[in-house]
């Protein structure tokens, strides 16, 4: 017995220890410099093209000129070194790839037409407009113009312009894409998050002066009491704060109802047509009607539908899955929204958001 009671004092004993060193080394640790993180990543949204463009002028400043023993063939005028190692090849405005696979870095002076087919495993840099063939593999993409990307396009990172991009059919951007005028998407295109002033699927007409609904005075809640009903809200509704409505439960709407304030709904939120929403909506899964406009922010626990033709004013939240039907709408210009959910969000064809989309495993279009 005394033998077992002194095996357990010493394992406890050698228990105890092996806390008490790795609590003073968190403690104390040897090396207190912060590990340097760059603030923009999250504060630009082209930030991976910004970045890379000032990589590039830093790497053809430093880089060395190989001298080859074949000579070079157009678009191609010169190929630098980087010190470790490296090549960038700077080219003509052209066309340029084709059936050989490139791993050098690639930096055009002007526009840029990349052949079908063409296999590009490091970045690509045009100070003009870029377009490709069908097929095409990129590793990622920077133009100070516009881009078209091509049918059946993959791009393995992600895609920056200073114009407009068009993503043809069947294209797969991995990560990012950004534009600083607009986004246009064929049916098909799958990417994770995207951002411009505008981001439109096929079938989509802009029409001068559209706003988004406005954002009014939310209704003072002091006389609702347990029992009323309001522009076609159920009996049984709570107050929960002097502008907000809670709903213990699933709650279904009426055609044409109007809830001037927040609503908070703990089941499902179904809506028939043309009702509207002057406040936040939250709801554990939200199906909206036809024609439904929310003048602030639309939330929801799980799945989140928007019928065909509503107008959201703000953001468009889910933790699983969106859908946008045909003629929906978000945000405006001038007044950026966001779409984010935390798995899929699916685009009908003509859907327009002024702002970004950011999907946890995929945006597609549809």
């Amino acid at each position: 017995m005394l033998g077992y009671l002194i095996l357990f004092l010493i394992f406890v004993l050698l228990f105890g220890m092996s806390f008490y060193f790795a609590f003073r080394e968190w403690l104390r640790p040897e090396d207190n410099t912060p590990i340097p993180v760059d603030v923009e990543y999250v504060r630009v949204e082209n930030y991976f093209g910004t970045s890379f463009r000032a990589k590039m002028q830093e790497w053809l400043e430093t880089a060395k000129p190989v001298e080859l023993s074949e000579p070079l063939k157009p678009p191609v005028e010169a190929v630098l070194e980087k010190p470790n190692g490296e090549r960038i090849l700077l080219l003509n405005p052209g066309q340029f790839g084709g059936d050989v696979e490139h791993e050098e870095l690639l930096c055009c002076d002007g526009d840029l037409s990349i052949a079908d087919l063409s296999v590009f495993r490091r970045e690509v840099y045009a100070r003009g407009k870029v377009e490709t063939g069908a097929g095409v593999q990129l590793q990622a993409l920077a133009a100070d113009r516009d881009v078209m990307l091509g049918v059946d396009n993959d791009v393995a990172r992600w895609v920056d312009a200073i114009g407009k991009i068009w993503l043809r059919r069947g294209t797969l951007v991995h990560a990012r894409v950004s534009s600083q005028e607009s986004i246009q998407l064929d049916i098909g295109v799958t990417s994770q998050s995207m951002y411009a002033p505008l981001i439109f699927t096929a079938g989509y007409k802009p029409l001068a002066g559209y706003s988004a609904p406005e954002e009014e005075a939310l209704q003072a809640l002091a006389d609702v009491r347990e029992g009323m009903s309001i522009a076609g809200l159920p009996t049984g509704v709570a107050r929960l704060a002097a502008d907000t409505l809670l709903v213990r439960g699933d709650l279904e709407l009426k055609p044409g109802s109007r809830v001037d304030s927040n609503l908070i709904v703990q089941g499902t939120l179904r809506s028939g047509p043309d009702c509207a929403f002057l406040g936040d909506v939250k709801a554990g899964t939200v199906e909206l009607g036809v024609r439904n406009e929310i003048s602030r922010n639309l939330v929801s626990g799980s799945t989140l539908k928007l019928g065909d033709s509503c107008r959201v004013s703000k953001a468009v939240v889910a933790e699983t899955d969106i859908l946008l039907s045909p003629g929906t709408r978000v945000g405006q210009p001038g007044k950026l929204a966001v779409v984010t959910a935390g798995r899929n969000i699916k685009l009908e064809q003509d859907v327009a958001i002024w702002g970004k989309v950011a999907a946890g495993k995929s945006i597609t279009t549809i």
